[in-house]
């Protein structure tokens, strides 16, 4: 007589074996005052939304104070900002990076490239203390590599926001009244 084939169910778990639990939902004990770093919420803590718009913010306010009086450059800064993500995209994060390097540090490019690589060199970023985005980019496992696509798309987002908001813009008129 032939034996009953049965369809793989489960895996079987030894009795002596420790049980194993599902991660512990985080609870908050309503008896207990909540901690001294839960009341005071430190300048780099928030949602990661929060951190990327808080440094870009400081970012962009700086560079429109050090552009106060240099309305192309604050365009050209918008204008790209708001290119380089489709640029990553089409091209992907290393070519991107190499493209916006390559014009040297006296260009809007370069700036663009310096406040991405700052900002994903930060604590806790896909490229955590590399400072130099271009030898992080070529020197990263490719985990770190597409996490850092995604953050620098995310960042960019709130780039192009603020600078929007901030700098000029190519649709804003210059001081005479001249739409350019």
């Amino acid at each position: 007589m032939a034996k009953k084939h049965k369809p793989a169910g489960p895996p079987k778990y030894r009795k002596d074996a420790p049980a194993t639990q599902p991660p512990a939902a985080v609870s908050v004990s309503r008896d207990l005052p909540p901690s001294p770093s839960a009341r005071e919420e430190p300048r780099d803590r928030g949602t990661p939304e929060q951190q990327r718009a808080r440094f870009a913010l400081d970012r962009i306010k700086a560079l429109a104070e050090e552009w106060r009086n240099d309305l192309k450059t604050q365009k050209e800064f918008n204008s790209h900002a708001s290119a380089m993500p489709f640029m990553i995209r089409a091209n992907g994060l290393g070519q991107t990076a190499a493209f916006y390097r390559r014009k040297g540090t006296d260009h809007v490019y370069y700036r663009l490239y310096a406040l991405l690589g700052d900002w994903l060199a930060q604590a806790e970023r896909p490229f955590d203390g590399k400072p130099d985005l271009l030898a992080a980019i070529t020197q990263s496992e490719q985990d770190a590599y597409l996490a850092a696509q995604i953050e620098s798309l995310l960042f960019l987002d709130w780039v192009k926001k603020l600078a929007s908001a901030f700098l000029a813009r190519e649709d804003e008129a210059d001081e005479g009244g001249v739409a350019s």
